[in-house]
C-alpha cells in the first residue's frame, strides 16, 4: 500500500468543500482526461493508503474504481461549471433537491415557488425517466444535467409515488432557480426557528443576522433544523458553530493523512441561546460538524435520528482540462475528539417520525429552558484597588475612564460580565445587547435605549472612544435593572443586579 508523502497545506482547509455524500456511479466522457495529473494529486494529497493499481490504471474510471473512495471523483468541465453554478446558488432547472436511494434518484426537498413546486412535485418521489428515457443505472450526475437547461425549455420528467401504479409525468419549463437556503420564524413566544438546506459561502452571515432578529424578537431558545442538509462548505459551518461557544473554545479538530491534527478555535463570543438541533439520517457532513460543536460544548441538544456519519474532508482542485478532481484529504472530529465516521451522531432524544419531529424538539426544548436556573445575577465593583465580579478580581479591555462626572464603562466587556451578548450591527451604527431576556439597542450619542422593542430614557449617552463604545455607570445599571451604589469615602462604584 502507498501513502501519500507530502502535506495539504492547512490553509487549504478554509477552501474544502463538503460535497454530494452519495455519488453515482463512475461514468466519465470519451475526452482527454489529464490522468497523471490526477495521479500526482493522489501521490501528494489523498489521505489515507491506495494501492499500486490506482496509479497503474490507464483511465481515470479505472483509476477511482481502484481507490475505492465514495467521496473522491473527477469532474469533467462541465461538470465542474455545473458544481460552481450550483455553489453560487443559481442555477437554470427546476428547483428540486436529489439524493440517490438504489436504483433511483429521490426527491428530498422541492423549493418554494419553483416549476418542481407548480406541477405537484413531492418529497419521495424517484425520478424515473426524463424526455421518455430510464434513468434507472445513470449516475446522480448525468441525471442532474439532463433535468438543468437553459432557463424557457421544457423537459418531462416521470416519477414513481408510492401508493400510485403508474408513472406521474410532469411537464415543466425550465426557470432561473435562486435557492434561498435558510429560512427563520418565531415557533411561539420565546422560541425561534432556523431551517438551514445547505452550507452556502453567504451562510455563515445569513445565519448570525436572522439569529439576532429572533433574539430581537424575543426568542429565548432556538430549534435549529438541519435535517435532509448533506453539508457544503466548511467556512460557513464553522462560522455558524462559532456563534454557540466562547473566545477560545474548540470547533473543530482536523486529521491529515500522516495523524497530524489541526484544531480551529473560536474568535466570537457565544450568542448564549439554548438550542435544540433537529437531525435526520441525511444530515452529514458540515451538518454533522454543527451539531457537534452545539453539543459537545454544551450549548444545546440534538433531536431525530442518527446522522449519517460523513467525518471526511473533501479538497477541490482544479485540473489543466478546466475539470477539477474532488479527494479525501482528511477527517474531522468533533471537539470533544469524538470520529463520528461511519456511526453518525446519535440523537439525544430520539423522534423516529418525520412528521413528529419538529413537535418532539419543540415540546424538549421547552422541558430544557425550564430547568435552568436564573443567570445575570450578581456584584460588580469598581475601585482603586481595581473590578471585582462577585469578589473576584477581573481584567477590563480597555479600562474604564472617568469624564465629566461619570465613571465610564466599556460596553462590550461590562456587558459580557453580566452574560450579555454584544454586537456592532455597522448597517444601522447600533450595539446590540442581548441574553434570553431580551434584546437592548444603543446608539452612540443617543439618551435612549430600546428594550425588546420598547424605547425608554437614559441618563447619559453611549460615547465612542479610541473606536469603543462606553455606557456611564448610572446608565450601565439603568440598562441592567440594576442597583447602583458610590461609596465617595473609598471611591467604590457598586451595581447590584438581583
Amino acid at each position: 500500500m502507498i501513502k501519500r508523502r507530502n502535506k495539504v497545506l492547512k490553509t487549504l482547509f478554509l477552501l474544502i468543500l463538503f460535497l454530494s455524500i452519495i455519488p453515482g456511479a463512475l461514468v466519465y466522457a470519451d475526452q482527454a482526461v489529464p490522468l497523471e495529473e490526477i495521479k500526482e494529486l493522489i501521490r501528494e494529497n489523498y489521505a489515507g493508503e491506495f494501492s499500486e493499481q490506482v496509479l497503474d490504471a490507464d483511465t481515470v474510471e479505472k483509476l477511482f474504481v481502484e481507490l475505492g473512495d465514495l467521496h473522491s471523483t473527477y469532474m469533467s468541465p462541465k461538470e465542474f461549471e455545473d458544481f460552481k453554478i450550483a455553489s453560487s446558488q443559481e442555477y437554470a432547472g427546476v428547483g428540486m433537491q436529489l439524493v440517490l436511494k438504489g436504483d433511483y434518484l429521490e426527491v428530498t426537498v422541492v423549493f418554494p415557488n419553483t416549476p418542481a413546486e407548480r406541477a405537484g412535485v413531492k418529497p419521495g418521489d424517484l425520478v424515473y425517466s426524463i424526455d421518455g428515457e430510464s434513468m434507472k443505472g445513470l449516475s446522480q450526475d448525468e441525471i442532474v444535467n439532463l433535468i438543468r437547461g437553459p432557463a424557457g425549455t421544457t423537459v418531462l420528467i416521470g416519477f414513481l409515488r408510492e401508493g400510485h401504479d403508474e408513472v406521474l409525468l410532469f411537464s415543466m419549463t425550465r426557470a432561473n432557480i435562486h435557492l434561498e437556503v435558510l429560512e427563520s420564524q418565531m415557533l411561539e413566544p420565546g422560541i425561534g426557528y432556523i431551517s438551514l438546506s445547505n452550507f452556502t459561502p453567504t451562510s455563515g452571515a445569513e445565519f448570525r443576522q436572522m439569529l439576532f432578529d429572533l433574539k430581537f424578537n424575543g426568542a429565548k431558545g432556538l430549534v435549529f433544523d438541519l435535517r435532509q442538509n448533506g453539508g457544503g462548505y466548511l467556512t460557513a459551518a464553522l462560522d455558524i458553530g462559532s456563534l454557540f461557544v466562547g473566545i477560545g473554545d474548540p470547533l473543530l479538530h482536523v486529521v491529515d493523512g500522516d495523524g497530524d491534527k489541526t484544531t480551529y478555535q473560536s474568535l466570537t463570543v457565544a450568542i448564549g441561546l439554548p438550542t435544540v438541533v433537529l437531525v435526520d439520517e441525511d444530515s452529514a457532513s458540515a451538518s454533522e460538524i454543527v451539531a457537534g460543536i452545539i453539543r459537545d460544548s454544551g450549548a444545546g441538544w440534538l433531536v431525530g435520528n442518527t446522522t449519517f456519519g460523513k467525518a471526511s474532508v473533501q479538497t477541490l482542485f482544479p485540473l489543466s482540462d478546466g475539470g477539477a478532481v474532488k479527494l479525501t484529504t482528511a477527517r474531522y472530529l468533533t471537539p470533544s475528539e469524538y470520529d463520528l465516521n461511519g456511526v453518525g451522531l446519535v440523537p439525544d432524544k430520539i423522534v423516529e417520525a418525520k412528521d413528529q419531529q419538529l413537535a418532539g424538539a419543540l415540546a424538549f426544548l421547552k422541558e430544557e429552558l425550564a430547568k435552568m436556573p436564573a443567570k445575570y445575577a450578581g456584584v460588580f465593583q469598581l475601585s482603586p484597588q481595581g473590578v471585582f465580579w462577585n469578589g473576584e478580581q477581573v481584567a477590563l479591555d480597555p479600562a474604564p475612564f472617568y469624564e465629566g462626572g461619570h465613571f465610564m464603562m466599556p460596553i462590550r466587556s461590562v456587558g459580557e460580565i453580566f452574560s450579555l451578548n454584544i454586537y456592532w450591527d455597522e448597517t444601522k451604527n447600533q450595539v446590540r445587547a442581548s441574553n434570553e431576556e431580551r434584546i437592548i439597542l444603543l446608539t452612540p450619542g443617543v439618551k435612549e435605549v430600546s428594550f425588546n422593542g420598547q424605547v425608554q430614557p437614559l441618563s447619559t449617552a453611549p460615547v465612542i472612544n479610541n473606536e469603543r463604545m462606553y455606557l456611564s455607570a448610572r446608565a450601565l445599571a439603568e440598562l441592567l435593572e440594576a442597583e447602583l451604589e458610590y461609596d465617595e469615602s473609598t471611591n467604590t462604584v457598586t451595581i447590584i443586579k438581583k
